[in-house]
């Protein structure tokens, strides 16, 4: 029988309820089982309100997700010779999400959900375990917030937010920024310590403590006078004077000033905590390069540069952590944070209140070094502007008022003339034989401009417009990627004193989406550029063509400069995502291999692969192409498993994949009918070396069971020995039972992992990411 088969308000019910489970991706049985479990309780008719149907709903597919749990670790205790793929098997498992997500998903409360799961377990009789969960989730949850009070106030004593209308603009920005990876770590190093050092609310205070001191010293090495609070009797003497000696942090200790800010909290109790546990858990972090700075005076942690590389790692472990349906999300905590009440809300940051005030017209410095014969060049500019505006105006209006365009549009304006002016000048003195008038001509260069100081503008209103965001812009004005992301790297490198660090941020994304997939688009001019030959230059081809740009030979060249530093960014990102996709399934001895894979796929038939499509469907396909060769039983939907971790997934990524001639498919579909006939001739070149062995079935059917091999780890126990990927170091790829024909051998990583053009970090530089110790909490006795 369809139980899905209902009218009126139930068969609306249904069809939300799929809709979510469809977002969630969650098994369809689990979402049956839940159904009919709710179906079966409401039988009577009289058991719920309208409005407490989504919370009963979601209450019925935790419990089917925790049943799913539960037998899954009853199994892990029986497979004692197979701990490892007992552990793999949970890696990939449907209880894999975090609760805060699905009650995301159902717009279900905290405090109504555990609430509503009382009366669910006694309604549908569930087991004791089940409400044991509910009772540790809630006890953890008091505690957490509890210690959440004690940081805001402690951190309000340590930092002092700048004032609004600082010259510093990156100030406040750093300030959320340490608020934020400070309470971060102290999740991260929590996690990290064993169960009794953290079971009470006084030891959680003690890491507490600890975790804050580790920041305050290394925000005082930092030097930032902006955010520190000088009345605080734990500022060293001298501090931030000349006279100073730096040295003098590399040892010093402000504990017991912070420990004091938490009365009745024992000092020697603290001390203990942090010589016997919190130090420990700090030196795994750094050995696991999920930290990166000074590991042994624990410093430079928030230095230049480091502090958003290592917030970004340690957020995404410990997303990995909480992907457990019985692990909450707490980071969200850390967004409660007090700001001090204010009359109205501005619609323009107070960081960025400065922009207001520069001109609005075409600065000086230009004008009067223009001819007077070049007068209607200028015309012709703030025509272009003014035609511009125009057309925002109207792409906007069904989501922004007439004022609220206008003012959006005048603050791009503003933008654009300074960095025009910036971006002149710099011309000017690297190719000294061009004229000012030639540029100001460009037309692609003025309107690629404004339209990304008016991305910028958008990003930087706080009531930003779902339906404005990135790329509205480049449908706006009909702009082509592969154009717009060239002014992406000049805007960034001109951003002194204009836009801050949270826009640089989102201008990398933006560039990274042009550059992953938008710019593969069939009009692109990408493919232009190509010329005759229609074949993607290789990665080593383009590393060589920039070597003889930069050094200035082989002019025939230089008209291409600007293709071929877009494929370095190309492939630089495409690296950076391989790297991170190999780390989060454990096959970075793998990776030389799959990366092979994943740039033929690029080069193959002048990279009809890529044409209208994304470069993470090719990263995907290539490790489950590497898995069919090496025959790894890792199938896709544990690739994607992983997959929707990383920061930039999507799901339609993997459930709608071109296939040609205009119709679609999930990445499995792609994989079969378009991929494997591409790449089958590849493959079997992969498999000439090995005599006797036939190239193995390379098409992906539909998995009845999720079975892993030995060889593949996805737990945080088990760890390639030998294996570092820092620049400048090497990996040793062992001999294997499951790779007989591959000797031991030592690869020059920098020849594989590409060092990224202008971004002082990527995710190179974090090091080998730990899976989610989904078995760390156990729910049966």
């Amino acid at each position: 029988m369809n139980i899905c088969a209902e009218g009126g308000a139930a068969g609306m019910n249904n069809l939300h309820f799929t809709a979510t489970c469809d977002m969630l991706d969650l098994d369809p049985a689990i979402k049956l089982k839940a159904l009919a479990a709710f179906q079966q309780s409401t039988s009577d008719g009289g058991l719920t309100e309208k409005r407490d149907v989504q919370e009963w709903l979601c209450c019925a597919v935790y419990c089917e997700l925790q049943r799913v749990k539960i037998k899954d670790m009853l199994d892990a205790k029986l497979i004692t010779d197979y701990p490892t793929n007992a552990a793999e098997k949970a890696g990939t498992s449907c209880w894999n999400l975090s609760l805060t997500k699905l009650l995301a998903a159902f717009k279900v409360n905290i405090n109504q959900f555990m609430e509503r799961m009382k009366q669910w377990n006694v309604l549908v009789k569930n087991e004791k375990v089940f409400q044991q969960e509910i009772d540790d989730l809630h006890r953890r949850l008091c505690m957490t917030l509890i210690i959440r009070k004690h940081y805001q106030r402690v951190f309000d004593r340590l930092f002092v937010l700048p004032e609004e209308d600082t010259e510093n603009v990156e100030a406040r920005s750093i300030h959320t920024s340490l608020y934020e990876f400070g309470w971060l770590l102290f999740l991260t190093i929590r996690n990290e310590l064993p169960g009794f050092a953290t079971s009470n609310l006084v030891s959680g205070c003690q890491v507490l403590i600890c975790t804050l001191e580790l920041l305050y010293v290394n925000a005082l090495e930092m030097g930032n006078a902006w955010v520190i609070n000088r009345r605080f009797p734990g500022v060293p003497r001298k501090w931030g004077s000349d006279d100073f000696d730096d040295g003098l942090l590399l040892r010093y200790s402000a504990l017991e000033e912070i420990c004091s800010l938490i009365p009745d909290l024992p000092r020697k109790g603290v001390r203990v905590m942090k010589n016997a546990f919190f130090h420990k858990a700090l030196v795994v972090l750094f050995s696991d390069q999920n930290l990166l700075g000074n590991d042994t005076f624990m410093r430079e942690i928030i230095k230049e540069g480091l502090l958003d590389v290592n917030l970004a790692t340690l957020n995404r472990n410990y997303t990995n952590h909480v992907a457990d349906i019985s692990e909450i999300d707490e980071r969200f905590l850390s967004c409660s944070k007090k700001t001090p009440p204010v009359r109205y809300k501005p619609r323009v940051p107070y960081r960025y209140k400065q922009l207001q005030k520069l001109p609005k017209a075409m600065p000086s410095v230009i004008t009067e070094a223009l001819d007077p014969e070049d007068a209607d060049v200028l015309s012709n500019v703030e025509n272009l502007v003014l035609d511009m505006a125009r057309t925002f105006g109207v792409s906007s209006r069904d989501h922004l008022s007439t004022d609220a365009a206008g003012e959006c549009f005048a603050l791009a304006c503003r933008l654009y003339y300074q960095f025009l002016q910036r971006i002149i000048g710099s011309e000017l003195l690297l190719k000294p034989h061009l004229k000012m008038v030639q540029l100001l001509k460009q037309r692609t260069l003025s309107v690629t401009l404004v339209a990304c100081c008016l991305e910028l503008a958008l990003r930087i209103r706080e009531d930003r417009v779902e339906e404005l965001k990135f790329p509205f812009i480049l449908k706006c004005y009909s702009l082509d990627a592969y154009e717009f992301q060239k002014i992406l790297e000049l805007v960034v490198r001109h951003r002194t004193g204009l836009i801050g660090r949270d826009l640089i941020k989102h201008l990398q994304a933006v560039e990274d989406e042009c550059l992953g997939s938008l710019m593969f688009r069939g009009d692109s001019s990408f493919w232009k550029i190509l010329g005759k030959a229609q074949r993607v230059p290789s990665c080593k081809e383009v590393q060589a063509r920039e070597k003889e740009n930069a050094l200035g030979s082989g002019p025939e060249e230089k008209p291409r400069t600007g293709f071929v530093i877009c494929l370095c960014k190309f492939y630089c990102l495409a690296n950076q995502r391989l790297v991170n996709l190999c780390q989060s399934l454990v096959l970075m001895e793998h990776f030389p291999k799959i990366w092979l894979i994943a740039e033929h796929s690029f080069i193959q038939q002048g990279g009809d692969l890529l044409k209208q499509r994304n470069l993470d469907h090719l990263l995907i396909c290539a490790i489950h192409l590497h898995a069919r060769l090496k025959r790894l039983r890792l199938n896709f939907s544990q690739i994607l498993q992983h997959y929707r971790w990383q920061p930039h997934a999507r799901r339609e990524v993997y459930r709608a994949v071109p296939l040609g001639d205009g119709q679609s498919g999930d990445i499995i579909d792609f994989y079969n009918k378009v991929y494997v006939k591409s790449m089958e001739d590849f493959a079997q070149g992969l498999r000439s070396a090995k005599e006797g062995l036939p190239l193995p079935a390379l098409q992906e059917t539909l998995p009845k069971k999720n079975v892993v091999s030995l060889n593949i780890t996805v737990c945080t126990q088990v760890k390639p020995k030998n294996l570092q990927y820092c620049s400048g170091t090497w990996i040793k790829v062992n001999k294997s039972k499951a790779d007989p024909e591959d000797e031991s051998t030592l690869v020059e990583l920098d020849q594989l992992i590409i060092t990224p053009l202008k971004r002082g970090h990527s995710s190179n530089d974090l090091g080998l990411l730990a899976s989610p110790n989904v078995l760390k909490r156990q729910c049966i006795q």
